[in-house]
């Protein structure tokens, strides 16, 4: 053991010293926007550490990437980030309500409870909701690594954040279509005043139909994975003049109908065929979320007062098989409570309380002669208070202090009929403190290092879904909270008289308590299975090669192995194996090239983007993997100067077929498959 924990320790300084050693190397620079009109992702005024902060001085390894950086690769949801993002993991387990975000290794099994928390203006999503549409992007943050500090529960892989535009005096707005081999789509957005210099809003519209790609060989039908998605927001912004505060309501609904959760057996995978007959038809997919926010804020000089308030309402029906359906209904109020201030020229900071109620309920039906129906309710009430302060030890050099409290107080409510009557009836409590420390050296005014010591936190609690097959099982649907810690080290600059921007990152998290399901399928449920360990390098960076090309480039080299477990049911030893939805390395690289011309009044672009994705187990056993993929993306866009914009797209161009998600059945295994290739087009009109 000792000898393990010295190639440990020698492995993080390795790592650590080569991100510091780049550092040293690399020239100064000056200005955050050039001459000829470029903008730097690191002159951003982020807000990843809840406080305004310019990218460029952030300690910790954040991306961001504009509204028109997602549109110019074509991400239009959370699905899609992958491909913008470097390091992040986006897959599919059968449906979207069940998608797994992965960051750093850092996973969660856990349909129901995942280890990289979404918010979208600062309100938490529900977990079966974190795969949506994005509506009126202004920019987007990815933090990796523990958030625990700030964003307490579910944040210790790392945190997305997206926000939204705010509307203004101008009216505007936009018109748009879209169509592909896949599925079609139309929009519509405007936003302006309602009261000049008082009162603004804006109203949001979107539908996308997907069309399909697997067909049905028992019935002969095609395309038979379509689906329905119908969303619209509305936001309303109120800016008293000569008034230091802002209030702001916003409310969302989002209505979708799908039957994409089919399993292909491997012998139809690569024809994307399914079989109706033998597999008990096809699912079904309902899910409406209903999404409410007030955010206010007052500005006092030196502090800022700000309440996020909201409230999420998730109704999820689940048609598995035939006659099998699985009705599940979430509700969720949060309240935040922060003030941001800055005390002289040496001290800022944020403090603030948290405080969320969730109450889970889910219905099974009856199975004839073996269970009669059930309902489990599982309610969670989460407090925290937390806080972190910084201070400029000199004027290149900060240091950064916080901690977290959070309390976790859990219940369940089950009851399953007769002939295999159970009732469960339990409450805990699960507590938490989750400290952070950071130092940051501003070298130059764009190069920046630091150093960072972080903790994250996935509480404990109860089984939303209790095993069929359990007598026993109040022993079971009790599990422990996972925690993790964080040690990192980074840069963040620029380089070659300023043609490129980068971050490089050097981590190492320790997973302890790891949760993960055991069990035969249909009869899973959550324990912890010990302990993990993830380590590696992360690459973001951008080159400015003319005011004609950008290329963006980025990737992840590391390891996410079990380090000291095993399933405490069958014994198995997990030790060595790669963590589910860990792959080893990951890479990404796009390149948008402006054509020079002068025959149409407007510009004209193309683009080329690729990304690779290694080997990817989807299991602690390490028996269900895909390999190592690569994905290649092409578009042509025309945006003229009367506002309108064409593009013209075809994505996976090599029509790579893989699997997002496997599980193995009777001695057969069955997968969940990623988009095929598609070809589109679209067109937008902005006033």
């Amino acid at each position: 053991m000792k000898a393990l924990k010295t190639y440990r320790n020698c492995r993080i300084a390795l790592l650590s010293g080569a991100a510091l050693f780049t550092s040293a190397l690399t020239p100064l620079a000056a200005l955050a926007q050039d001459s000829a009109g470029t903008v730097y992702l690191d002159s951003i005024e982020v807000t990843a550490n809840k406080r305004p902060e310019v990218l460029g001085e952030v300690d910790g390894s954040v991306s961001v990437r504009t509204g028109e950086d997602l549109e110019e690769a074509g991400v239009t949801s959370t699905e899609d980030l992958e491909k913008v993002i470097p390091g992040l993991v986006v897959r599919k387990r059968g449906n979207r309500a069940y998608t797994n975000f992965s960051l750093r290794g850092v996973t969660s099994a856990d349909f129901y409870n995942p280890s990289v928390q979404l918010y979208v203006d600062g309100v938490p999503q529900d977990p079966a909701y974190f795969s949506q549409e994005m509506l009126d992007v202004a920019w987007i943050e990815v933090l990796r690594g523990p958030q625990g500090t700030l964003y307490g529960r579910n944040a210790h892989g790392g945190v997305i954040n997206i926000i939204t535009k705010r509307p203004g005096n101008e009216i505007e707005g936009t018109v748009s279509s879209g169509y592909s081999t896949h599925d079609w789509n139309a929009g519509g957005r405007v936003s302006g005043a309602l009261v000049k210099d008082v009162l603004f809003g804006s109203v949001n519209v979107k539908r996308v139909d997907y069309t399909g790609q697997i067909d049905d060989i028992a019935t002969g039908a095609d395309d038979i994975d379509n689906s329905r998605n119908w969303l619209g927001s509305a936001k309303v912004l109120l800016t008293p003049e000569e008034v230091p505060l802002e209030l702001e309501f916003s409310a969302q609904r989002d209505e979708l109908q799908s039957h994409e959760e089919l399993y292909l057996s491997e012998a139809n995978l690569d024809d994307l065929n399914f079989d109706s007959t033998s597999q008990g038809g096809v699912n079904e997919l309902k899910r409406d979320v209903s999404t409410y926010a007030l955010r206010a804020s007052y500005d006092f000089g030196a502090a800022t007062l700000t309440s996020v308030t909201s409230y999420q309402d998730r109704d999820m029906k689940k048609r598995l098989i035939q006659g099998f359906d699985t009705p599940e209904f979430q509700e969720t109020l949060a309240e935040e409570l922060r003030l941001n201030f800055v005390l002289g020229d040496r001290w800022s900071g944020v403090g603030g309380v948290y405080f969320q109620d969730t109450e889970f309920r889910r219905e099974t039906p009856a199975f004839a002669g073996f269970v009669g129906t059930s309902e489990n309710k599982v309610d969670t009430t989460s407090y925290a208070a937390f806080g972190e302060a910084t201070y400029a030890l000199t004027d290149s050099v900060d240091l950064t202090g916080g901690l977290r409290w959070s309390r976790e107080e859990a219940s369940i409510d089950y009851q399953r009929v007769d002939p295999l009557a159970i009732s469960i009836q339990d409450d805990d409590d699960f507590d938490d403190f989750s400290p952070k420390l950071s130092v940051g050296w501003q070298v130059a005014p764009t190069h920046r290092v630091y150093a960072l010591v972080s903790r994250g936190f996935k509480p404990g609690g109860f089984n939303h879904t209790v095993a069929f097959t359990e007598t026993n099982a109040a022993q079971d649907v009790r599990y422990e909270s996972e925690t993790s810690t964080n040690l990192e080290t980074g840069w963040r600059g620029r380089l070659f008289d300023d043609v490129v921007e980068a971050g490089l990152t050097a981590y190492y998290i320790k997973t302890d308590d790891k949760q993960f399901y055991t069990g035969p399928v249909g009869s899973q449920y959550l324990r912890n299975a010990g302990e993990a360990e993830s380590y590696g390098l992360e690459l973001d960076a951008r080159a400015h090669v003319s005011p004609d090309l950008l290329i963006d480039f980025g990737g992840t080299l590391g390891r996410s192995t079990f380090t000291d477990a095993s399933n405490p049911d069958t014994g198995e030893e997990y030790d060595g194996n790669t963590l589910p939805y860990a792959p080893n390395y990951s890479f990404r690289a796009a390149a948008r090239y402006v054509i020079p011309q002068t025959v149409i009044p407007g510009a004209v672009s193309i683009r080329f983007a690729g990304t690779y994705s290694g080997k990817t187990y989807f299991d602690e056993s390490n028996t269900l993997d895909q390999d190592g993929y690569v994905i290649l993306d092409t578009s042509l866009d025309i945006a003229l100067d009367n506002g309108l914009e064409m593009r013209l797209y075809v994505d996976n161009i090599t029509d790579e077929i893989y699997r997002t998600y496997s599980y193995s059945s009777g001695g057969s295994t069955f997968s969940s498959v990623g988009e095929s290739r598609v070809f589109g087009a679209g067109l937008r009109f902005s006033f």
